[in-house]
């Protein structure tokens, strides 16, 4: 930007400036009104979705199609993507199977909604109701409609399988995940709503809470029969089927409540901006003809001092053509004195995980996703902000004037709901997610380099909340960063000095209740003080240090299991958590197996201890599966760990040669009296042991829940019941005296293993 060449432009042309100023101000408002009615009319579409999803769901056709539904979606998609609008249209009319003509319906209402900025058009108090009616209600109908089609296809079955019985839990599970989530969401989402519909939208979110109990309640039944029926007519499955049709009308009654709560939102937002341009229309003149006797005299002392202070700015960023950091530091140091009763703001903005998007689409889409969202952000920035690129991928928008802090606040929110919406890249969907770190001064305060540190501390505690959380500033923040900063400094000791060590929590056979293998967990010994993972790890990640402890525990865990080796009665299984770090990696896997080989130790007494959770990338997952692969086949014993809460387990299970599974505590505590609770973790231990799969139960702490799953087949289990994790040489003395004892099956009722040591 030529700044002496625009100011002297001022002094030439003293009116123009402010003519300039009025006609971006009435071009912004318009644009807001134009976007506003972009959004509405991507709602109505959507609306007029909702009658043929629902058709379709209830009859699995759809008899007819509002006028000009085709051509009202050419219009929207324009030459590059309204043949991809139409495609999911005709899909979801001709398509026979009903849940992928309705994910078809789905897919297009959010392609509408990304299109027409629906997320980003909508208030604070609403902007989490897209989501709601594109994704989140429509799942609820689609995993119904699976769960009725699976219904009607296995009543019709002769004899039924071990495979054939998996679909029923499995997709009773998904469908409790989705409805449950549903439910969730519209009790915290409607909470706050204060419109004139509110109301009716949280009576029928009652409604729909109602019928989703009874659909449970019924695929509870069609669960129970399945586990012990042998043919598909014994299965219990009319009640699924019956039950389906009020479920699908409720929650497409919640659905349309909904869509008409955000279109009252948005015809409420364009009235009132009308209103805003109007009443600046009246007053304009005014301004304009002040402008014009101001500029006289202040134009000349303008002139001089930003042509000074823009030329000592230094460089823009060459990418998204935005200022730098040196320019943002310039510009704070420069600032004049700070007016009484005003404050100072900045938003400070990070992309999370930006690196696989360049690993997965290139180095030159993950550009031009940066540029785009310097295009976001540079459209909330009001005419005094000062938006720059810090660095990386972080934005900072700062404001020199800030009068209230709420506002500011929910900028910053509208700020992350727009980055973090899905994008289409060349074919594929992508979503990008964001934290935010707000800082905002006391009135009248005058401020310093230091609102980039404070501002990078918010951002910092956001990120620990997870994506798309934002955090304001406090004091705490920067004594918990101190705080943090000198337990890494310990850190750093205490991994130089031996001190991080592995402690063990034994597994005993839930039968004999003998010792049969020990997880190991970090500890660090500090003198007589022992401190828990909880509170040095995150410590440790922010200082790059976790792949130490790692290699500190591992190495640990196997010098103990060679002192053990050969003095036991029977094999041991000593279990290593295994991150993604190590998985992902062959070089790291070869220098595990040479370490085992090393100290003399067979693979297969090593039980590798592998999250589900590291599976679900889909740009590592692929590297990742072969190299447990390569562990199986070298003798690694593999157990896949929190089974029953991936999205993977079914997979993982025929892919992998899992030798055992670790059932989540969240399936184990209370189960022995809760009944429904019963049914999925009987399916879970059911499904391992029918494809000859070991099981362990982890977080087992009553009699009761070890006597439960002793009834039910699960072979090994841990938790405080037994032990809490100890010192390697306190399990050495509990193992070691196994060797002294008859070998005999333990009487029932068997008490924790701590007391012994």
């Amino acid at each position: 930007m030529r700044i002496r060449g625009w100011l002297t432009g001022l002094i030439v042309f003293l009116l123009a400036p402010s003519l300039v100023f009025a006609s971006l101000w009435f071009h912004n408002k318009f644009d807001k009104v134009n976007s506003i009615d972009n959004s509405l009319a991507g709602l109505h579409l959507i609306e007029a979705l909702g009658p043929l999803l629902q058709e379709k769901a209830l009859t699995g056709k759809i008899s007819s199609t509002p006028d000009h539904l085709r051509e009202r979606l050419e219009e929207l998609g324009g030459s590059e993507r309204s043949a991809d609008l139409v495609l999911s249209l005709d899909t979801l009319l001709e398509e026979r199977s009903i849940p992928l003509a309705l994910r078809q319906a789905q897919i297009l209402a959010s392609k509408i909604s990304q299109i027409t900025r629906l997320s980003s058009a909508s208030s604070f108090e609403t902007a989490k109701l897209p989501q709601l009616i594109t994704d989140t209600l429509p799942t609820v109908v689609i995993q119904s409609a699976i769960m009725a089609n699976n219904a009607k296809n296995i009543s019709t079955w002769g004899e039924i399988n071990v495979w054939d019985k998996m679909v029923i839990p499995v997709q009773g599970g998904q469908y409790k995940i989705a409805a449950d989530g549903a439910s969730r969401d519209t009790m915290e989402y409607f909470h706050d709503l204060t419109g004139a519909q509110a109301e009716l939208l949280k009576k029928q979110a009652g409604v729909f809470r109602k019928t989703n109990v009874a659909f449970q309640n019924a695929g509870s039944k069609m669960l129970s029969s399945t586990i012990t029926a042998e043919k598909g007519g014994d299965v219990m499955t009319r009640p699924v089927v019956n039950m389906q049709p009020a479920l699908v009308n409720a929650t497409f009654a919640l659905w349309q409540s909904t869509v008409d709560y955000l279109l009252m939102d948005l015809q409420r937002q364009r009235s009132e901006t009308l209103f805003a341009v109007s009443l600046a229309g009246l007053v304009g003149g005014l301004v304009i003809v002040a402008a014009f006797a101001i500029a006289i005299a202040l134009s000349r002392a303008l002139a001089d001092k930003t042509q000074q202070e823009f030329e000592s700015l230094g460089f823009h960023d060459p990418l998204t053509g935005l200022p730098n950091r040196r320019a943002l530091l310039n510009t704070i140091r420069n600032l004049p004195p700070a007016e009484p009763g005003l404050r100072t703001g900045a938003i400070l903005i990070d992309l999370r995980e930006f690196k696989k998007v360049n690993d997965r689409f290139g180095d030159h889409n993950g550009d031009s996703l940066l540029r785009q969202v310097a295009e976001q952000l540079n459209q909330h920035a009001e005419p005094d902000d000062f938006l720059c690129r810090t660095g990386g991928t972080e934005f900072l928008l700062f404001r020199p004037r800030l009068k209230k802090a709420a506002q500011f606040e929910q900028l910053a929110f509208t700020l992350l709901q727009e980055i973090s919406t899905d994008r289409i890249i060349g074919n594929n969907r992508s979503a990008i997610e964001a934290n935010a770190g707000i800082f905002i001064s006391s009135p009248g305060d005058q401020i310093s380099d230091h609102i980039l540190t404070d501002a990078a501390l918010a951002l910092r505690a956001a990120k620990q909340k997870g994506p798309r959380k934002f955090g304001r500033f406090t004091p705490a923040m920067r004594t918990a960063f101190e705080e943090s900063d000198q337990i890494a400094k310990e850190l750093q000791n205490a991994l130089k000095g031996g001190n991080i060590v592995a402690w063990f929590q034994p597994q005993v056979n839930i039968h004999t209740g003998e010792v049969v293998g020990a997880e190991a967990l970090a500890r660090w010994i500090d003198d007589d003080t022992i401190r828990y993972p909880g509170a040095f790890l995150p410590a440790a990640m922010e200082a790059g240090y976790m792949e130490d402890i790692e290699d500190a525990v591992r190495s640990h865990a196997l010098n103990f299991a060679a002192s053990l080796s050969g003095k036991t009665r029977s094999a041991m299984h000593l279990g290593l958590n295994v991150t993604a770090s190590l998985l992902t990696s062959t070089k790291a896997v070869d220098v595990l197996h040479k370490q085992v080989i090393d100290l003399g130790l067979k693979p297969a007494h090593i039980n590798l201890e592998i999250l589900e959770a590291v599976m679900i990338d889909e740009v590592t997952a692929t590297p990742i599966r072969q190299n447990i692969a390569r562990l199986s086949e070298l003798g690694f014993f593999i157990e896949l760990d929190d089974f029953g809460t991936g999205h993977s387990s079914i997979s993982s299970l025929r892919d992998l040669n899992v030798d055992r599974v670790k059932i989540d505590r969240s399936f184990i505590s209370g189960v022995d009296t809760d009944p429904a609770l019963q049914k999925f973790t009987s399916a879970l231990i059911n499904l391992a042991k029918s494809l000859d799969i070991s099981v362990l139960a982890e977080g087992v702490e009553t009699a009761g829940e070890r006597d439960w799953l002793k009834r039910h087949g699960c072979d090994v289990i841990q938790g405080f019941l037994i032990s809490q994790a100890v010192p390697d040489a306190e399990l050495a003395t509990m193992i070691l005296k196994q060797n002294f004892k008859p070998k005999v099956p333990a009487l029932e009722g068997y008490g924790p293993l701590r007391g012994q040591a």
